[in-house]
């Protein structure tokens, strides 16, 4: 009587099903998007002139308190603009501080107004670490204030998932 010793194998596709099995219970779960509007006013900007007769360079410098529609405060906006053309668009740096939460920063060209402008955001700290999005604002209330549409999204964490 001789004894066989027979290797037990397991067909590709089992393999295949189960290495997506794995991949899938561990996968990261996609950002989830939030909305934030915020206000500031637009007083006590500083212009500073580069004596040129287009303009094109002069910058403007900004720090505002940042609020709800109501005019209750949220913390502080602050950045700098540049001029970039005749049409008086500028390209502008900014930094929102929401007092407690964090600070979201952007960069873009603000277009000029009254069309809104969107700037991607480009960091932040707190609970705005590693977010993406982007920022809408336009000028309201005769340019008086400014509002700001705040679209983002924090990064994903991994998540187990039932398959």
């Amino acid at each position: 009587m001789s004894v066989h010793s027979a290797k037990a194998t397991r067909p590709a596709w089992l393999a295949l099903l189960s290495s997506t099995a794995i991949l899938a219970a561990c996968a990261i779960q996609p950002a989830h998007a939030e909305r934030l509007i915020v206000y500031n006013n637009a007083s006590g900007d500083t212009y500073i002139s580069t004596d040129q007769a287009d303009g094109i360079g002069d910058k403007i410098l900004w720090r505002s308190e940042m609020q709800t529609e109501a005019g209750e405060a949220l913390g502080t906006g602050s950045g700098h603009c540049t001029k970039l053309d005749s049409e008086e668009n500028y390209f502008c740096s900014f930094v929102i501080n929401l007092k407690d939460r964090g600070i979201i920063s952007g960069h873009g060209v603000q277009r000029t107004e009254p069309l809104n402008s969107t700037y991607p955001i480009t960091g932040g700290t707190g609970e705005f670490a590693g977010v993406s999005g982007k920022i809408t604002s336009r000028p309201v209330e005769d340019r008086a204030r400014f509002i700001y549409e705040i679209e983002y999204k924090t990064a994903g964490t991994p998540q187990p998932r039932k398959l």
